[in-house]
């Protein structure tokens, strides 16, 4: 299983977060937003033996030389397939460190998600291991990039396109590749993503028990009668003016898809929580915490007003909504409450 890594420098700092929710802020109030350099260094000579090793029960954390921000190439089930990781530079590769996958949407890349979200910031004050993965056909690509599952909630163009390889054999094969640069803790393994990153949120929270919570953003979902995982913590994000993917994909107070029952619903169905909510106020927006979940299954949902298809606090530009509460912030101060 050949790999293929090289060093690129990483972006200027992400601009400072908007406000918090009260929660957000205890949790989060020490990080510093200091984002450490990238490093330089060459795929060693047993790269691809590397990737080889049980995540789990092999040897971590004995590979050098890749902190910071590197490009990586995998083989994964007949598909070559690209990534981004980055470790903080200064942590302890034999420390377990919890682990976060963001999954871009249609026609984007890794790099995007990696510019746009400000999480190797918040790794870095965090001690975050993560990853930014491309799509099936590749980085800024026109062809579907996630296999997101069947008979999903549709966008305003209609019903999304779903890729047709592997990912979940891609997600084992980035997390057994990265473990042999840092340790992992296997226990607060997430997931989170934008647009079709989104829809692949959901799937990974239908389908994967070993991924502990997921965060979808700007997406939407299939039934989740037939999910082989038990209880999942879910954070669920979406602009109330979307033009892509309708607001009532997940919101049950926007207007219905008919057809399609909104994912927080379904999520707090499926989680065994009550249909009524608590709301949370954050900065451009509302955040919906449902009543009566159980411990290992809070739903929540976060809302923004007049926000279109793009990363709530995100850095400028395409992609991201700087005025509104950090969905970054808030979904890491989610997963730290009610999945650790």
């Amino acid at each position: 299983m050949p790999l293929q890594i090289t060093s690129l420098r990483a972006p200027a700092s992400f601009a400072s977060l908007p406000e918090m929710r009260a929660l957000c802020l205890a949790a989060l109030a020490a990080c510093g937003f200091s984002h450490g350099g990238a490093s330089s260094a060459d795929a060693p000579a047993n790269a691809g033996d590397a990737v080889t090793a049980d995540a789990a029960n092999g040897p971590c954390g004995v590979r050098t030389g890749m902190r910071g921000m590197t490009s990586r190439t995998l083989q994964v089930a007949g598909l070559t397939r690209t990534y981004i990781v980055y470790l903080p530079p200064n942590d302890d590769p034999t420390r377990r460190v919890p682990f976060v996958y963001v999954h871009h949407g249609y026609t984007m890349s890794g790099a995007d998600m990696y510019s746009v979200t400000g999480y190797p910031d918040l790794a870095d004050s965090q001690h975050i291991a993560l990853v930014f993965p491309d799509g099936q056909t590749g980085p800024d690509s026109l062809g579907a990039p996630w296999n997101v599952g069947s008979n999903v909630c549709p966008s305003y163009a209609g019903a999304p396109p779903s890729a047709t390889g592997d990912d979940f054999a891609f997600l084992d094969a980035m997390k057994a590749d990265v473990s042999q640069d840092q340790c992992l803790d296997d226990d607060h393994v997430f997931l989170t993503g934008f647009s079709m990153g989104g829809y692949f949120s959901h799937h990974v929270g239908c389908m994967r028990p070993d991924i502990r919570a997921v965060a979808p953003h700007s997406g939407g979902t299939h039934e989740l009668d037939d999910c082989p995982t038990h209880h999942k913590p879910i954070i669920i994000f979406h602009g109330l003016s979307d033009p892509v993917i309708p607001d009532g994909c997940d919101d049950p107070t926007a207007t219905a898809v008919t057809g399609y029952p909104p994912s927080a619903t379904a999520w707090a169905v499926k989680n065994g929580c009550a249909m009524t909510s608590q709301s949370v106020s954050v900065e451009g927006g509302t955040c919906a915490v449902y009543d009566g979940c159980p411990a290992d299954g809070q739903v929540e949902l976060c809302t923004f007003t007049n926000m279109g298809h793009c990363w709530a606090g995100g850095a400028s530009g395409l992609y991201g909504c700087p005025s509104y509460a950090s969905a970054t912030m808030l979904e890491w101060s989610f997963f730290q409450q009610y999945a650790w």
